[in-house]
């Protein structure tokens, strides 16, 4: 009997289907732990769609793509999101333009009406409604997930406004393989009710003069993994949230993902996850601000560190050094 786990029209059927043992070694081996293997994974087939494109046109098992380079394996992304997907996008579009070494190939979201689904839709890629709630009787149960993804054989998760907090089990199967992206300079304005315009409206009430969103390694609470990359925003007098938001939406994220995919994090002995440059192997740091500033002499000192390099500096996570 097949169980269904993807919205209407996602064109995504699964059914119970034995895992490769070859398949979870390799994934075990990728990810650095040795899990069990669950008993049954989930087969995951595209059925006939009108909207659905040829998927293979993007690549799928592609290696060595542009933003990858000679001898960097093309990677297989998942995507989470429960709203109008601008990040999604981006991402998607920096995949099929070459500036990210990936293919998405699966959209996973709370919401199977939102404007990310639609998207995912629209571009041939499988769409999998997770939780099953009341407004989502189609979604799947965590187990039913990561067969999916597993199934899909995916590398990287990607959190791109996903309002769910997700469950221990996928943060044990994906370990420094899932990014988030939050709108606002962690550990400030983050947690569990910080999302959207809330976050943007809470930095204007506290005064704060700067921003900015920061991406960042998820555990198994909200907002509290390891920060991989930061830019600073300022926050001007007379912003509003929806005006903040604009400024603090960034590439940052597609930047993150690039070095993701291209094997590009590297991991200092303290746990803080740093990215290696790619004109200098040696080099190693997490992006700052690169948004040019209002004529404030603060600013103006501000906008002069664009990047914390920790090649071999000491500094303490998120500090800022010259």
């Amino acid at each position: 009997m097949e169980a269904a786990v993807a919205s209407t029209g996602s064109g995504l059927r699964c059914s119970p289907n034995p895992m490769p043992k070859q398949q979870h070694e390799r994934r075990s081996a990728r990810v650095g732990f040795v899990s069990q293997p669950r008993p049954h994974a989930v087969r995951c087939e595209r059925s006939p769609h009108p909207d659905a494109r040829a998927y293979a046109a993007v690549g799928v098992g592609a290696k060595g793509g542009e933003a990858g380079g000679v001898g960097v394996e093309r990677k297989r992304l998942a995507v989470f999101v429960s709203g109008g997907g601008s990040n999604f996008r981006a991402i998607h579009n920096a995949a099929l333009g070459g500036e990210v070494n990936a293919d998405v190939v699966a959209l996973v979201t709370d919401k199977p009406g939102c404007g990310g689904a639609e998207h995912a839709r629209g571009n041939g890629i499988p769409v999998v409604v997770f939780p099953k709630s009341k407004s989502a009787p189609e979604g799947v149960s965590t187990d039913e997930l990561l067969n999916a993804l597993r199934e899909l054989r995916v590398d990287f998760v990607l959190l791109a406004g996903y309002l769910k907090l997700i469950p221990v089990e996928l943060v044990q199967e994906y370990p420094k393989s899932i990014l988030n992206i939050h709108p606002s300079l962690l550990p400030a304005f983050g947690g569990k009710g910080y999302y959207g315009l809330k976050v943007h409206k809470a930095v204007i009430a506290s005064g704060a003069r700067y921003s900015g969103p920061t991406v960042h390694f998820v555990d198994e609470h909200y907002d509290t993994g390891s920060t991989l990359a930061q830019r600073v925003v300022p926050v001007l007098a007379n912003d509003t949230p929806e005006q903040l938001a604009a400024r603090v939406l960034h590439e940052v994220y597609v930047e993150a993902a690039a070095a993701l995919c291209d094997d590009r994090i590297v991991w200092r002995e303290d746990g803080v996850p740093l990215i290696r440059s790619q004109t200098n192997p040696d080099e190693s740091r997490i992006p700052l601000n690169t948004t040019p500033c209002p004529p404030s002499p603060t600013c103006r000192d501000l906008s002069k560190l664009f990047v914390a390099f920790w090649s071999s500096s000491k500094a303490a996570p998120g500090s800022i050094s010259t």
